[in-house]
C-alpha cells in the first residue's frame, strides 16, 4: 500500500479502520468510493494526512472474516491484494453493499506473490541437500573410514550385525547358525582362505544366519554374514568359498566400513528434512542398504579381482562362481528377484562373464576345499532337517 500522493482532502468519506500490513496499530481511516477505487484518508499523531487508493478490482474479501461484530453492526473485512497483509475494517452497512455490488473480484482468492522468490528457496534447498548427499558425506566417510580405528569398526560392525538379526527376525531376532560340526567346517573354510590372503587371521569373523535369502554380505570390522539360503543353493563348498572370497576383498578394502558410514550420513541428513527425528526409518533403511549395499562398480570389481587372485592360491578355480550365478539367472532372471538374490552384487551375468574370464588363466591344480564329509556337516549348520533336502538332491558320497 503506498501513499497516493497531495489529494484534497476525502469529504463525507466513510469512518473504518486500517491496519498498514506493517505494525499491528488499527488507524481510523475515512473511506469514499469514488472512480472506481476505494479511497482511504489517515491523519497521524502528526498531523501528516496519508492517502491511498485502492482500485476495486484488487479488493478482496478476506475469508472466514464475514460475520465478525464491531459493537453491534456487521464487520466486513477487506484486503488488497498488492498489499495483502493489510486490513480494512468497514461497519458501515452501505459502503459494504456498495462494495459488494461493485468490486468485481471480491470472492476471488488472493493471488500468491513472490512464486519466483520461493521456487528459488526451494531449489536452492533441494541443491543443498544434494550437494551434502552426493558429495560432501562421500568425501567425510572416505576420511573417516581411512582413520577409524579397527576397535572402532568392529563396535560399529558389531551394533550393524545386531539391527540386521532383529530387522530380519520375527518376534526374536534371527537366529545364527550354530550347529557344532557345521561352524568347524566353516572355520575350516576361514582358516584356509586366510591363510593365503593378506588379511590378519582376526581380521575376519565368519558367521551364517538362518534366512532362506541367497545372500551374504561384509559388515564393517571383517564381519562376513553368509545367509543359509546361499549354501543351500551352492552345489559345493567351492561356490560358496567363491561368494566369501568376494566379501573378503570388500573387507581388504573397507568398503563395508564407508558405506555404513555414508548411509548413516546420508539418512541422518533426510531424516532432518523429512522429519524422523527419532530415526526409526533410518535404522530401519540403514540396515537394509547395508544388507543390500550397492557398492561402486569399481569396488564391484575390485572385490571380484581379488576373490579371482585369492582362490587360485587355495586350489580353487577363480570360475567357482560361474555355476552358482548360472543356476540363479535361469531361476531368478538377471535382474529379477535381486533383493532376495545376490542384491549386493551387480548383474549376474556380469559376474559369471569375470568369473569364467579369470578361470581361463587357471592354471593350477584344483583341489577339493572341504572333505565330502565336512561339506555335509556345512549344510546341516543351520539343523539337519534343512540341510537333509539339500543333501540328497547333491548325492555326495561318504
Amino acid at each position: 500500500m503506498s501513499a497516493a500522493g497531495p489529494w484534497a482532502p476525502i469529504p463525507d468519506g466513510v469512518r473504518c479502520e486500517l491496519v498498514d500490513g506493517k505494525t499491528a496499530a488499527r488507524h481510523v481511516v475515512y473511506a469514499l468510493l469514488r472512480d472506481g477505487a476505494l479511497d482511504l484518508s489517515y491523519t497521524d499523531e502528526a498531523g501528516i494526512e496519508l492517502r491511498w487508493n485502492w482500485p476495486l478490482s484488487h479488493l478482496r474479501h478476506v475469508e472466514g472474516q464475514g460475520d465478525l461484530t464491531w459493537g453491534k453492526a456487521p464487520l466486513g473485512v477487506y484486503s488488497n491484494v498488492m498489499t495483502p497483509t493489510a486490513r480494512l475494517y468497514v461497519r458501515d452497512g452501505h459502503l459494504r453493499a456498495a462494495l459488494e455490488a461493485e468490486a468485481p473480484n471480491l470472492k476471488r482468492k488472493t493471488p500468491v506473490t513472490g512464486k519466483g522468490r520461493l521456487i528459488g528457496l526451494i531449489l536452492g534447498a533441494m541443491a543443498s541437500v544434494a550437494f551434502i548427499v552426493f558429495a560432501l558425506i562421500p568425501l567425510i566417510a572416505d576420511r573417516l573410514a581411512a582413520g577409524l580405528p579397527i576397535e572402532g569398526e568392529r563396535a560399529l560392525g558389531d551394533k550393524t550385525y545386531q539391527q540386521v538379526r532383529d530387522s530380519f527376525g520375527t518376534v526374536f531376532p534371527l537366529n545364527e547358525c550354530t550347529g557344532a560340526d557345521g561352524v568347524l567346517a566353516l572355520k575350516e573354510m576361514e582358516t584356509k582362505l586366510l591363510e593365503v590372503s593378506d588379511l590378519d587371521r582376526e581380521a575376519v569373523q565368519l558367521t551364517v544366519l538362518d534366512h532362506d535369502m541367497i545372500n551374504a554380505f561384509a559388515l564393517p570390522g571383517g564381519r562376513i554374514v553368509v545367509m543359509r539360503g546361499l549354501i543351500e543353493a551352492a552345489d559345493t563348498p567351492e561356490e560358496v568359498a567363491a561368494v566369501i572370497a568376494h566379501e573378503m576383498g570388500h573387507v581388504a578394502h573397507r568398503d563395508p566400513t564407508r558405506h555404513a558410514l555414508r548411509s548413516v550420513g546420508t539418512f541422518g541428513v533426510l531424516s532432518l528434512v523429512f522429519g524422523d527425528f527419532a530415526g526409526g526409518t533410518v535404522v530401519l533403511l540403514g540396515v537394509n542398504q547395508l544388507v543390500n549395499a550397492q557398492y561402486s562398480q569399481g569396488a564391484e570389481s575390485a572385490a571380484d579381482a581379488y576373490a579371482h587372485a585369492l582362490l587360485p592360491k587355495a586350489g580353487v578355480s577363480p570360475g567357482a562362481l560361474a555355476p552358482l550365478f548360472e543356476r540363479l539367472k535361469a531361476k531368478y532372471g538377471d535382474s529379477e528377484g535381486l533383493a532376495a538374490h545376490l542384491a549386493s552384487h551387480p548383474k549376474l551375468g556380469d559376474r559369471v562373464t569375470r568369473a569364467e574370464a579369470a578361470a581361463a588363466g587357471f592354471e593350477g591344480e584344483e583341489t577339493p576345499l572341504l572333505s565330502p564329509r565336512v561339506w555335509r556337516d556345512l549344510q546341516a549348520i543351520c539343523g539337519d532337517d534343512k540341510g537333509e533336502k539339500k543333501r540328497k538332491s547333491n548325492s555326495v558320497a561318504p
